[in-house]
């Protein structure tokens, strides 16, 4: 048995063809340009261009699951902890979501966010970027990191990973991440968005 008492939750889902469609074409129809409100050391920031209530039902399903897993977790290891219900959550997105459009040498440094959950959507991630090659003992060329505390005993306080096309991460708002750059003349589409004012009974 291995416990996981310790630490943040990361949610890593699998989004429909439907609702990757749907994002690919607001990609393309994105509008104002949010870069200075934001940490990426990236040239092309925006504003999605999503229907909030169309939006909110694709992503619904997702958050509702994070929740699931850390009400699990806490009933788990609390002995007087009276789990909700989960019938109805309500949240909004804050003033998102956004659109990184990520090209050859920018990156997003490390940082974290404001609201109760943070997520990204990897809208298009170009094969090129997985087979450029890697150096050294902490390959990092493209991925996307978690940090959360020093490296210790056997762990590393941080967590890689090498995205792909149709993922969905969730994770605390607070919870610092970056995004390492790549070298291929190639353009990464990812979509950002933060969960406030979350409630749930």
């Amino acid at each position: 048995m291995i416990l996981e008492p310790f630490g943040p939750l990361i949610y890593q889902g699998e989004i429909s063809e439907d609702f990757l469609s749907y994002l690919r074409a607001a990609s393309t129809t994105s509008h104002e340009d949010v870069g200075k409100l934001l940490a990426g050391h990236l040239r092309d920031q925006r504003l999605a261009d999503a229907n909030p209530k169309k939006f909110f039902d694709f992503i619904y399903p997702h958050v509702k699951e994070y929740i699931q897993e850390n009400v699990k977790r806490q009933k788990k290891h609390l002995q007087h902890y009276d789990p909700p219900s989960l019938n109805t959550i309500q949240f909004n997105l804050g003033n998102g979501p956004w659109i990184n459009y990520q090209h050859k040498n920018e990156f997003n440094p490390l940082h974290s966010h404001s609201g109760d959950l943070s997520a990204v959507i990897m809208i298009d991630v170009p094969e090129e970027i997985s087979k450029e090659p890697k150096f050294g003992n902490c390959p990092s060329v493209g991925m996307l990191e978690f940090v959360y505390s020093n490296p210790g005993f056997f762990f590393s306080g941080s967590h890689k990973i090498v995205p792909e096309t149709g993922q969905i991460f969730l994770f605390p708002a607070d919870l610092k991440h970056c995004v390492y750059p790549f070298q291929s003349d190639v353009t990464r589409i990812s979509m950002s968005f933060n969960v406030c004012n979350l409630q749930f009974d």
